[in-house]
């Protein structure tokens, strides 16, 4: 096998590696869309096809949101092409994620032999199929609305590979490649911001082997561009240190740090130890600092002992990548957020596989049933996944058709609440399903009011009878059939004049078995005329009361 990849050319491996991504997340294609895609497609449909689109945020809006305008531009083109036949947005995120694979095949290429590795092409090989296959890419792949994350990487990889070739090579043409890249990378995905950090990392640590940059200025225009691009955000959001989570970045270092272990534990884990790990973040975050502390500490010592760099500085590199989204954290019960770990796990792999050729030395039988026996640990885990994803699927297909069951009027306005948030991880309904309904159906000219309350679903109660309705003098009362915490949201808020409770609240994972929903005096009064509906779902379709 090592002899044949040796020969293989670049098209060659692209191939396989597409071929390899086509095997392994084919079900995919059968997923539709889901949450935030609605969301996405509404937008590509609606927004105009101007300047503005780089002056605003992605909604349109100067205050707040996130900056992605080729993101949005990347959107309207494949609305205008494939409309809602998501089959075809599926396979470009399949198409993408095998162009990463290659991308970082051709990375590792070029950092392999500057570790001085033997057999570059086979080791460089190998980080490609894991990247294909590590299980916390699934969430990526599956989601139309994750775009952002296999775009940018395109970019983003691109870049940094385009600047390694600048270093050695004559000529301007590569730095402008790895310069356009950079900025497309920019306006797509906002964590493209750790780009030039990477890049003066690894310019720090090629004058350590005393291999000096004549061309040194050149890192200089990146961050120009930065600044540039960081001027413009202000323009267009009113963010300049904020986020689309917060407006203003206030600092807490402790649960940052937190986080960041939370992205190491998901990385080597899967996913699958979350919930525990986050059950020590909860009632003690102080011993996961200490311990993952004293991790790194005694990692970094081995790194210094035996003059490693290589792995300081991949290991920093991932860090800087995972820095922009740290203050976000995860999903603390299931497997929603993975897609956090996408561009940062391409640093992370190059990481173990080269920790793999120096524990091997040669490529052995040894290793062929390592490597064996770590992919009959993965391929059950992805299968798993991408059964959760195709379930998702299935459901807010579900959903959004079980709509015309209910016979109501085409202006109807309605007061959603206890959507499906996720089944598992694997996102169904947010707060779009009104644009579903609109791209969905010709007539449909209503209005949603969502209220952020939702339902936990799994493959299965997803069908099953969840909450039981009632009214009296104090309200509406949604409350779970079984007496366990269904239903997920924040204790208490004022939404669009309805107030809402959620009671018998567990703080550890933001869940409760009852809601009690207060709607001003106007609202009530609407709601008892049947001028207004609450919408919700039970049994695995949408229900009006």
């Amino acid at each position: 096998m090592r002899f044949e990849i040796s020969k293989l050319k670049n098209y060659q491996v692209f191939c396989l590696y597409l071929f390899l991504c086509l095997l392994v997340f084919f079900s995919t294609l059968q997923i539709g869309f889901l949450s935030d895609d609605w969301h996405w497609l509404y937008l590509a449909k609606n927004t105009s096809l101007d300047l503005r689109i780089f002056l605003s945020n992605y909604e349109g809006a100067n205050i707040g949101g996130s900056y992605n305008p080729i993101l949005l531009l990347l959107f309207k083109l494949f609305y205008a092409l494939f409309g809602l036949q998501g089959v075809f947005y599926h396979l470009l995120s399949l198409l993408l994620h095998s162009l990463n694979a290659f991308l970082l095949y051709l990375l590792a290429n070029i950092l392999f032999q500057q570790f001085n590795f033997t057999k570059v092409k086979f080791w460089s090989f190998i980080v490609g199929v894991l990247f294909l296959i590590w299980p916390t890419q699934v969430e990526a792949i599956s989601w139309v609305a994750a775009w952002p994350h296999l775009w940018v990487s395109v970019f983003y990889l691109s870049a940094f590979y385009f600047y390694l070739q600048a270093r050695t090579k004559p000529g301007l043409k590569f730095i402008l490649f790895s310069l356009l890249f950079f900025i497309l990378a920019l306006f797509t995905k906002e964590l493209a911001i750790s780009l030039p950090f990477v890049l003066l990392l690894w310019e720090i640590y090629f004058y350590f082997l005393k291999q000096k940059n004549k061309k040194l200025w050149q890192l200089g225009l990146y961050f120009v561009f930065l600044f540039l691009w960081l001027g413009l955000r202000f323009v267009s959001t009113k963010l300049f240190v904020g986020y689309y989570g917060q407006s203003n970045l206030s600092l807490h270092f402790g649960s940052w740090i937190g986080n960041f272990f939370a992205y190491l534990n998901d990385f080597f884990t899967w996913s699958f130890l979350r919930e525990f790990f986050y059950k020590v973040y909860y009632h003690g975050l102080v011993y996961i600092l200490i311990f993952g502390f004293f991790v790194l500490a005694f990692y970094f010592y081995l790194v210094y002992l035996y003059k490693k760099w290589w792995q300081f500085i991949i290991l920093a590199s991932a860090f800087l990548v995972l820095l922009p989204l740290i203050p976000l954290g995860l999903n603390r019960i299931n497997f929603g957020g993975e897609r956090y770990l996408y561009l940062a796990s391409a640093f992370l792999l190059i990481l173990f596989v080269g920790l793999l050729q120096e524990y091997f030395k040669s490529v052995s039988k040894k290793f062929f049933v390592f490597f064996i026996f770590l992919s009959c640990l993965i391929l059950p885990s992805i299968i798993y996944k991408n059964f959760i994803w195709s379930q998702a699927g299935t459901l807010a297909k579900q959903i959004i058709s079980s709509y015309k069951d209910l016979h109501l009027a085409d202006d109807v306005r309605l007061i959603s609440f206890g959507l499906p948030d996720n089944l598992r991880g694997a996102e169904v309904f947010r707060n779009n399903l009104q644009q579903a309904l609109e791209l969905s159906y010709d007539n449909y000219h209503g209005s949603i009011t969502p209220l952020p309350v939702y339902v936990f679903v799994n493959p299965e109660n997803k069908n099953q009878h969840l909450l039981k309705w009632r009214a009296d003098d104090l309200g509406w009362f949604a409350e779970s059939v079984n007496g366990q915490f269904v239903v997920t949201g924040k204790t208490s808020i004022v939404v669009e004049d309805v107030y809402f409770e959620l009671w018998n609240y567990n703080y550890q994972n933001y869940t409760a078995n009852l809601v009690r929903l207060m709607p001003e005096n106007s609202i009530k009064e609407a709601l008892l005329k049947h001028e207004f509906y609450w919408l919700t779902f039970d049994q695995g379709n949408l229900r009006v009361y």
